[in-house]
């Protein structure tokens, strides 16, 4: 566990907790984009922050980090801070059918969003770039799936996950035979803790 306490990772649970407290039993689209306002105004990335953050960044300069600073006591969500290599890209990859907020804290990030079809084929949606500030939501339906880089080629990107449960696995898509796309599923692997994990 890294001994840092985040002043970015408190304000996400403060918010949290009040979004969570006067949700409805079902999360649908109205409440993902009230809960993703709310944290697009709540979020405050300090200079503190960055100096610790700089830290992770140069400790593993080559490597994707996931780091953990929350996971709910009634798994309503988890938080994740990412470390992104310059150049870094993912996989094409869903998020377990989990809701997800996604937001660029350093660095700037493309994300290609995919459509599932139900033969398998996967099809290009749409392509955002997301700057310092600026983040992007989704409901996590079983045909959702994107894939994100990392648009420095030499400087690291910083960004910060809140997804609607536990994400302990999920899918990779590999391309196999004739072009198509095999799902894989994949352990989520955490490399570290970032602060304490509190009981919400």
């Amino acid at each position: 566990m890294l001994s840092i306490d985040l002043d970015v990772t408190r304000s996400v649970r403060a918010c949290m907790a009040s979004c969570l407290g006067d949700a409805t039993a079902t999360f649908d689209r109205a409440a993902l984009e009230r809960v993703h306002a709310r944290l697009r105004e709540a979020v405050w990335y300090s200079p503190k922050d960055r100096r610790a953050l700089r830290a992770i960044c140069d400790e593993h300069p080559q490597r994707f980090t996931r780091w953990l600073y929350e996971c709910e006591r009634d798994g309503r969500y988890t938080g994740l801070v990412m470390v992104w290599p310059a150049g870094h890209a993912t996989p094409i990859h869903d998020h377990a059918g989990l809701w997800g907020i996604e937001m660029v804290l350093q660095g700037a990030l493309s994300v290609e969003d995919y459509e599932l079809g139900h033969d398998g084929a996967l099809r290009h949606v749409a392509t955002t770039v997301l700057e310092e500030g600026q983040s992007c939501a989704f409901l996590g339906t079983q045909g959702h799936a994107h894939r994100c880089t990392n648009l420095s080629a030499r400087r690291a990107a910083v960004t910060l996950h809140v997804y609607g449960g536990l994400l302990d696995g999920y899918r990779n898509f590999d391309v196999g035979r004739g072009g198509r796309y095999v799902p894989v599923p994949t352990r989520a692997h955490v490399d570290g803790r970032i602060g304490a994990m509190r009981a919400s």
